[in-house]
């Protein structure tokens, strides 16, 4: 073989191996792009609920059932009924139980209730005060909590299928049937001051405010609560000049927010003149770590017609 023969062969051994070096190269490129593609189109179909990472289920986690109350309305309709069941959650490792796996006969997934809740809250209905849970965590094998169970069905029973191990719960709902109204609190107080008469009522908390009409987020360890006013009969200029609500345990005075604060259903009536047929309310914010007796209390108000405060016992929650 000549010097200029094997030259020629090794520059087209060199030329075939870089050739198949850079569509290696380019190959893979297109190999990673594709993927990144399709992973983000992926993600971006998945809603954002769904994104986030969820309690992960330890595998085994058994559930049964303790106890439960069924609550009926039959003088308001709220478009659903529910249940407090008493759940039992047992695991060879400490209980992490994911609700989503737990779902009723009506396909209504129990991690997925808030806006159930926040229905009853809206209407006066104190659910706060029944312990429910939203996570099942615990640093035991074993944990018992509330469980909150929304249906509109108009059978006799519910089932609940825990997904996990395919396990099931029956309630019947013709048994430990309680009303409604029996967590419902109202102030339903009427007020006269001269030829002024007014009712206060509805104590419920409320969750879309506005400040100066910009959106007001309230931070997560308050409350704001709301005391709604009506006026039934009114005259001259009235309005009321001051609110405070008392905790009964410890003499602490939370202020009325003042009238640059209101919620998306209702306006703030403090330091504005009262009109007859009018719907109002007054409005304070406080911590949402409090419970039991210190939050018994007396809501204050102060009449431009009048010179003492006026009184009124009530409860937050």
């Amino acid at each position: 073989m000549t010097r200029k023969r094997k030259v020629r062969i090794d520059r087209i051994i060199i030329l075939v191996l870089s050739s198949i070096l850079v569509a290696g190269i380019i190959g893979f490129g297109v190999y990673k792009g594709v993927s990144f593609i399709f992973s983000r189109i992926s993600t971006e179909d998945k809603p954002q609920n769904e994104i986030a990472e969820p309690v992960e289920t330890v595998q085994g986690t058994k559930v049964s059932l303790v106890d439960y109350q069924v609550y009926k309305s039959d003088t308001e309709n709220i478009g659903f009924d529910f249940i407090i069941a008493q759940l039992q959650f047992d695991s060879d490792a400490p209980v992490s139980f994911d609700l989503g796996n737990l779902q009723t006969s009506e396909k209504i997934y129990l991690n997925k209730v808030s806006k159930y809740i926040d229905t009853l809250e809206e209407k006066s209905y104190k659910i706060s005060k029944l312990d429910i849970v939203s996570q099942v965590v615990s640093d035991q094998n074993s944990y018992v909590c509330k469980i909150f169970i929304p249906y509109t069905t108009d059978s006799y029973s519910l089932r609940i299928l825990n997904s996990s191990d395919a396990s099931m719960i029956e309630f019947d709902l013709n048994k430990n049937v309680n009303d409604i109204s029996t967590l419902k609190f109202e102030t339903d107080q009427n007020i006269d001051i001269g030829n002024t008469n007014v009712t206060v009522s509805s104590c419920s908390v409320s969750t879309m405010m506005l400040h100066n009409g910009m959106e007001y987020q309230v931070p997560a360890t308050m409350n704001v609560y709301t005391f709604n006013i009506h006026v039934n009969t009114i005259e001259g200029n009235v309005m009321i000049t001051d609110a405070r609500f008392v905790r009964e345990s410890s003499d602490e005075v939370i202020s009325c927010m003042d009238e640059t604060y209101e919620s998306v259903k209702a306006a703030n009536c403090l330091n504005k003149k009262l009109e007859i047929g009018e719907n109002g309310a007054l409005f304070f914010e406080a911590s949402a770590n409090g419970s039991g007796p210190d939050y018994s209390g007396s809501l204050m108000l102060m009449f431009s017609n009048g010179t003492d405060w006026v009184k009124i016992p009530t409860i937050l929650e």
